[in-house]
């Protein structure tokens, strides 16, 4: 019995010894952190303090802000916390409350929730390469500093990235001649946002000539991301690794009624600009011509023209939907035979 007590108490001082030992390390780490990230001009916080003694690492960074060097964005919060059990400190939640400060150039904006809550797990190794990370965000609602009624709310917004094997992300080069593109990792994007309320001014744009309402039902993405390097805790201050391949399983959108998805796979040149075709489907696609007519974005007689062509096309299908391609090539995109002009170009690829 007496061996038994001293076992158990030579393990609950070891213990203790590595929870104030990781603690000390985790603390010194982020301090070291915060002096990089000020020296750098990327963040800074007023503090940082540790808790959660015996079974938790609790770390709290009080008023954190992060920023663009550049002056593009900056964010700021009154706190923000870390919690990681002490089994498993590469699993990480963290929690950010309301009043959250965003800013976008010379606009500021505050962001209130209910909830908002994230979990992230990076890989056992010193470059903390990113695995998984999930957020969850309650009723957010945001609106501009000087102002009262809100730019953007929501009932429930969630985000996920996942890290999945590389040749997920492989596609087919854009040239005949080209092979496989295969990225150096791949991960799986999600979200959806649940009632998403457009802003008063957008709404009373849209209600009289389009007919659609201020609230989009539902918003979702699933696809996989190529990028030339794996995510890491270099890449977080650096910037992201280039894209190389982009494929959507799902973008959809519901809205007064109306449907409207999207799939395809890109592949994106070493200058920034997607290649391939995006198909765009919909049973709601007269519903669709009535809104753009609304909008003033076509003219009457185009009216007609969509809608004959439209019948037409959609006619093999057993629900009526409309399929058109989304076609980018050369730096240029098209919707089916109609051009649209310049594609978008993403941030140069970062070797």
């Amino acid at each position: 019995m007496r061996k038994l007590i001293w076992l158990v108490v030579i393990a609950t001082l070891a213990y203790a010894g590595y929870w104030f030992f990781g603690a000390r390390k985790i603390e010194e780490g982020a301090q070291a952190m915060i002096v990089q990230a000020r020296s750098e001009g990327w963040g800074d916080a007023q503090s940082v303090s540790l808790a959660g003694f015996p079974s938790r690492f609790d770390l709290t960074f009080d008023k954190p802000e992060l920023r663009d060097r550049n002056g593009a964005w900056s964010w700021k919060a009154p706190f923000a916390q870390l919690f990681a059990l002490g089994y498993a400190p590469n699993e990480l939640i963290a929690y950010l409350p309301s009043g959250q400060t965003i800013t976008l150039g010379d606009r500021s904006y505050t962001l209130d929730l209910a909830d908002m809550r994230a979990s992230t797990t990076v890989g056992y190794s010193t470059a903390l390469p990113l695995e998984e990370a999930i957020a969850v965000l309650s009723n957010p609602v945001l609106k501009p500093d000087t102002g009262t009624a809100p730019t953007l709310a929501a009932d429930q917004i969630r985000l996920a990235i996942s890290r999945e094997d590389k040749a997920q992300g492989a596609l087919k080069g854009a040239a005949e001649a080209s092979g496989l593109v295969m990225p150096a990792a791949a991960y799986r994007l999600g979200a959806e946002a649940a009632n998403l309320t457009l802003p008063p001014d957008l709404a009373k744009e849209l209600a009289p000539k389009a007919g659609l309402p201020a609230t989009v039902a539902r918003l979702h993405l699933d696809a996989i991301a190529g990028l030339r390097a794996p995510i890491t805790q270099a890449a977080a201050q650096e910037g992201l690794p280039g894209l190389m391949t982009f494929s959507v399983s799902d973008l959809s959108l519901s809205w007064g009624g109306n449907d409207l998805s999207a799939k395809g796979d890109l592949t994106i040149d070493p200058s920034g600009y997607p290649e391939g075709t995006i198909m765009i489907r919909s049973a709601s696609w007269k519903n669709w011509i009535d809104i753009a007519r609304g909008l003033g974005m076509i003219g009457k007689d185009e009216v007609k023209v969509l809608r004959t062509v439209g019948t037409m096309m959609a006619a093999n299908d057993p629900g009526n939907a409309l399929e058109v391609p989304m076609v980018f090539h050369n730096g240029l995109m098209s919707l089916g035979p109609i051009p649209l002009g310049a594609a978008p170009q993403f941030l140069a690829q970062r070797q």
